[in-house]
């Protein structure tokens, strides 16, 4: 229900001169008449039947009374809210914030509810201790007033995790110890990973008699994936939302890794179903380029799912030597080799004619492994073969067997003895082994060692003093039982035993399966090297936010051990995204089919913890309603008054008035005044702009970067601009700044027709704005970013683009650059293509085109404020990505570059030719 307050509401003690000002106006004869002389009116005029009342009319006097009030009322400020009060305490409020990945679909919502409450706690002068709980102990603030508390809200963003809520009671106990708290406010968000009953119960034992109140969402949790697999023949993506309720439908899009739009499919859960799976048919190509899975508008990260390069279904050729084996194919070692690999791997056989010819076909089908198994000593042909496939990144993975054993073979990780290990001959076991463990150090660290797994039969190695560094799994007494060698990019492994079951029963294990996927996934022809090793630490490369857009690593961010990276749960310190370098990463998905993903737990707490909805409207100032129905009511009394006097004669006069009166009520006021300063701010320099796009963090990066990129200017050349300032295309005057960044993010508002078209007029004029999508992403990508700025230039008339040519002057302006790179360094900068037409009618309306030979409008992907960007004492907020040494320095000299360019035009490619033409002159 609605509840009115007031600002002031000591004016309120107003109303209590109401009672004199009617004694007053009731006492207060009329005003006096002029009469003229009786005999000489008997001359001018006749008689007059209008009379002047003795008495001020009782009506008028209650109409003067009532204007008394309004305005009385509208100095009290009176506010409307349009939902029930959330505060109801006195003393220290404690408000609580899930700012978890189920919240981002909601996140304004919350906001607004988190500023209201803040609004009347302000009000009151009570202090706020502020909580977000996705952000672990380091989101308990101190104490602090509500002014303060409203700025970090506004600062917060939703996490791409579901809240930990455990670390924060013995935090928050401690507090309660020292200030008890007045009230506590808890805005729950709608997914639990399984702690918010035991949290919001220790926060209830914390309150006491204090009062408590859960501000929750009417909107349900988000879809989730919490997996993707293949089969060989299709993609399938499972969906799980938080409990079984109404049906819902949504569409599930897959993208690669540039952002481009594989595939899209719509989905339906039905009517009390929590789960529902998505099929894709698409060719292994098209699959093998898939890197996200996402639930389109779910606008949270438990909506997406990453994919590394471990999950690509790539292509193994199994290569056997010709034999007795084609008469039995249930029991021959290609046929486990293919069971094994059919879950991960598009498999090809070739095993017929000779073995050269084997080995051609199997890497002209430029597959990422080639598996071999039990062939004796490779010829030379085919170990030339064998090494150059090796070297360009592929994985040759063999298999002992008899032929092995009894062979000198070379090409293996670590020499090998003459013969075979094998129960009752010279070198026996007096029983089968069983598998010992696997190396920290290979691919196959923090698998599970299966105790079933058994070895009669092996091929030994000779020891070495680096047969230990190559081994990756052993066996019980500690003799190798899988060897490798790194081979230029890729990789020579060796199994010691077969591929089927005579010399032990490992491929009939599931070990073997897991085994052969991680050894696979090592592979990739044609590629640069991949770092494996279960103890190596993957740095952070690419993560997710709560909104689940990719996100530059924030500082606190750690890596995580490659072995862990399937049992991690994302954390504030390891949130989602890959893990690792170019060459190779893993992924950290935001949910796991083991992981719980349900409702917040609300049963249990105490009768005296009230729920209440969030704020979904704006609060409501009646004070300009107030003066504004007073003002009409003044205006009506003195029609009354002119009525009473004698009637109007002078109708024309009167209507004038009335309608000046009703053009000042009705028109808005402008604030010509603090236009006009902020004009003349902007005159006094040369000064930088940027968008306001309305999202707090965002706008605060612009800002530092281009301030930062100012002072870099200041520094490096003559030019000293002033302090950036922020713009809304929509009401600003663009003309007095040079340059506008303008950074684009697909989650804030479309601009309005009107506002491009005042920007598409800026660039008529000579202005620049240079567009970035911030998203790694070519222009031509349809990544959300790049498909929202493309909406945009859509709604203008936009010269043709390309990449910055090599010989363009924005290379040449300032310094020598061959690149434009920012926070990330993927996306070329696209400038105006050169026109040769100039034969344009002059009444025809132009397109944008350049002036002065500056292109209006400049389009990257690369993020440059966020390279720019750094805090007062100079440390810089975004880490880079990939990060190389003089990459931040690169971002620096593009936006000198940009700026020169911008200011300067065609002159600095003018004067690249004054040393030449000075040469001519004087010849």
């Amino acid at each position: 229900m609605s509840g009115l307050s007031f600002a002031a509401p000591l004016a309120l003690l107003g109303l209590l001169a109401l009672p004199a000002i009617w004694w007053l106006l009731k006492a207060t004869p009329p005003r006096p008449v002029t009469r003229l002389f009786p005999p000489l009116a008997l001359i001018v005029r006749p008689k007059r039947d209008e009379e002047t009342p003795v008495r001020t009319p009782w009506w008028l006097i209650a109409l003067r009374l009532l204007v008394a009030g309004l305005i009385v009322l509208a100095v009290a400020g009176p506010i409307l809210q349009p939902t029930e009060r959330i505060v109801r305490g006195e003393g220290p409020l404690w408000l609580v914030v899930d700012n978890g990945a189920s919240a981002a679909p909601d996140w304004p919502e919350r906001r607004a509810t988190a500023a209201a409450i803040l609004a009347e706690t302000g009000d009151a002068g009570r202090p706020v201790l502020l909580v977000a709980t996705a952000d672990g102990p380091d989101g308990i603030g101190a104490q602090t007033t509500a002014a303060e508390a409203v700025r970090r809200v506004n600062a917060l963003a939703p996490r791409a995790v579901l809240p930990d809520r455990a670390p924060l009671l013995p935090a928050l106990t401690r507090l309660a110890g020292e200030t008890p708290p007045g009230e506590v406010i808890v805005l729950p968000e709608p997914g639990d990973n399984g702690t918010a009953h035991d949290f919001l119960s220790g926060l209830a034992r914390l309150a006491g008699t204090a009062p408590m109140t859960l501000a929750v969402s009417g909107r349900p949790a988000p879809v989730a994936i919490d997996g993707v697999e293949q089969d060989g023949a299709a993609v399938t993506v499972h969906l799980r939302r938080a409990a079984a309720g109404a049906a819902a439908d949504g569409g599930l899009r897959l993208l690669d890794r540039k952002g481009r739009l594989l595939d899209e499919r719509p989905f339906a859960l039905a009517a009390g179903d929590d789960q529902a799976d998505v099929r894709f048919e698409l060719p292994l190509e098209i699959r093998n380029d898939i890197a996200r899975a996402e639930v389109a508008n779910g606008n949270s990260a438990l909506g997406v799912h990453l994919l590394d390069d471990r999950w690509r279904r790539r292509s193994v050729a199994i290569v056997t030597a010709t034999g007795s084996e084609a008469a039995r194919p249930l029991i021959a070692p290609e046929y486990f080799l293919e069971k094994a690999l059919a879950p991960f791997a598009e498999v090809t056989v070739s095993g017929q004619g000779a073995l050269s010819d084997a080995f051609k076909a199997a890497i002209e089908a430029r597959p990422a492994a080639i598996l071999v198994s039990d062939v004796g000593r490779l010829g030379q042909g085919e170990a030339a073969l064998a090494r150059a496939f090796m070297e360009r990144g592929g994985v040759l993975v063999r298999f002992a067997g008899p032929r092995l054993a009894a062979s000198d073979e070379t090409e293996v990780p670590s020499p090998l003895r003459r013969g075979d290990r094998a129960l009752g001959g010279s070198l026996s076991w007096s029983r089968p082994q069983a598998l010992g463990s696997f190396s920290d150090n290979g691919p196959y660290a923090g698998l599970a060692v299966p105790g079933d797994v058994t070895v009669n039969r092996q091929v030994l190695a000779e020891p070495g003093v680096d047969l230990a560094d190559r081994t990756w799994a052993s066996l019980s007494d500690g003799t190798p039982l899988v060897t490798a060698a790194r081979v230029g990019a890729g990789w020579l492994v060796l199994f010691h035993v077969t591929a089927d079951t005579r010399w032990s029963n490992l491929p009939i294990s599931g070990a073997f399966v897991e085994m052969l996927r991680r050894t696979v996934a090592l592979g990739s022809a044609g590629a640069g090297a991949r770092d494996v090793g279960g103890n190596a630490v993957l740095p952070p490369l690419s993560l997710l936010d709560g909104y689940g857009r990719p996100a530059a690593p924030a500082a606190g961010v750690t890596g995580i051990r490659e072995a862990d990276i399937a049992t991690i749960t994302p954390s504030r310190s390891t949130p989602p995204g890959l893990y690792g370098s170019d060459d190779g990463f893993r992924a950290l998905n935001p949910l796991r089919p083991d992981m719980v993903y349900a409702p917040p737990d609300l049963s249990g707490l105490p009768d005296g913890v009230r729920r209440a909805g969030l704020v979904t409207e704006a609060a409501i100032d009646l004070s300009p309603f107030g003066f504004g129905l007073a003002f009409l009511l003044l205006i009506a009394d003195g029609l009354a008054v002119t009525a009473l006097a004698g009637g109007f004669k002078r109708r024309r006069a009167a209507a004038a008035a009335v309608m000046v009166g009703l053009a000042l009520l009705l028109t808005p006021p402008v604030a010509r005044a603090a236009d006009d300063a902020r004009l003349l701010e902007a005159l006094s320099a040369t000064r930088l702009a940027y968008v306001e796009t309305g999202i707090a963090d965002l706008d605060e990066t612009s800002r530092a970067g281009l301030s930062t990129l100012s002072r870099f200017i200041a520094s490096h050349s003559s030019l000293e601009p002033g302090e950036p300032m922020a713009v809304d295309p929509e009401r600003d005057e663009l003309s007095v700044f040079p340059l506008i960044y303008w950074p684009i993010d697909a989650s804030a508002p479309m601009p309005s027709t009107a506002a491009m078209a005042r920007v598409e007029a800026f660039m008529k004029d000579g202005g620049t704005v240079l567009f970035d999508s911030r998203d790694d992403a070519d222009f031509s990508a349809a990544s959300p970013n790049t498909a929202r700025l493309r909406d945009m230039l859509a709604t203008i008339d936009v010269p043709p683009l390309e990449p910055v040519p090599s010989d363009h002057v924005l290379t040449k302006s300032f310094y020598l650059l061959g690149t434009f790179v920012g926070r990330t360094e993927g996306s070329p900068l696209w400038v105006e293509a050169p026109d040769d037409d100039s034969g344009d009618d002059a009444g025809e309306v132009r397109p944008v085109r350049a002036a002065d030979g500056v292109s209006p409008l400049l389009i990257t992907g690369n993020d440059m404020a966020g390279a720019w960007a750094a805090d007062e004492a100079g440390a810089f907020l975004n880490p880079l990505v990939p990060g190389s040494p003089r990459q931040r320095e690169l971002a620096f000299r593009a936006g000198l570059n940009i700026v020169m360019y911008v200011l300067t035009g065609s002159y600095k490619a003018d004067q690249v030719h004054v040393p030449a033409l000075l040469e001519r002159l004087g010849e």
